[in-house]
């Protein structure tokens, strides 16, 4: 008869039942306290839900799939401090939906570095990236260029984030198209 160890290792169900309890305990031991950690899902001082275009270029974004390389969290080590500033927190990304922080980063970090060059050095850096950064290996977005941004749904993608918790007035939701 087996006991102990033994016992465990030979019985199946009592594995997977274990396993399972475990993990349970696990998982509640980590998520739990998140929700009574405030800071969590409190926007920072002076933080605004995206305005229409912000928004647009967020879809954008998302559907080129930029967020695959290019991931939006300055994390608290020394290189990227220095690179991009302050670390990312919580409270800056309460409106995003779906949230995009991610842990590849093949591109560089775009949460902070939008302001860093102009309008025309990023016009130039979508429509052939290696014009201005020679060994870059993204791709080439030039269609962008000729293609005008469709934003009939910016009402209804207002209305949806309103419900979701966004502090868009009526008069943003009117303002939006």
């Amino acid at each position: 008869m087996a006991v102990g160890h033994e016992r465990l290792e030979t019985n199946i169900g009592l594995m997977v039942v274990l396993v399972i309890v475990l993990m349970s305990v696990g998982g509640i031991a980590t998520i739990v306290p998140l929700f009574f950690q405030p800071n969590l899902n409190t926007a920072v001082a002076g933080l605004k839900p995206y305005d229409a275009l912000q928004l647009t270029g967020r879809d954008i974004y998302i559907r080129e799939g930029c967020n695959t390389c290019h991931s939006q969290m300055i994390r608290p080590f020394r290189a990227e401090t220095e690179r991009y500033g302050h670390y990312s927190t919580a409270g800056e990304f309460v409106y995003d939906r779906p949230f995009l922080w991610g842990s590849k980063r093949t591109g560089p970090d775009l949460h902070r570095v939008g302001g860093r060059y102009s309008d025309e050095w990023h016009r130039v850096h979508l429509s052939n990236p290696r014009d201005v950064v020679p060994e870059s290996i993204m791709p080439a977005y030039s269609w962008m260029e000729d293609t005008p941004v469709d934003a009939s749904d910016i009402e209804t993608k207002f209305r949806v984030l309103r419900t979701l918790g966004h502090p868009y007035s009526d008069e943003d939701i009117a303002t939006a198209s």
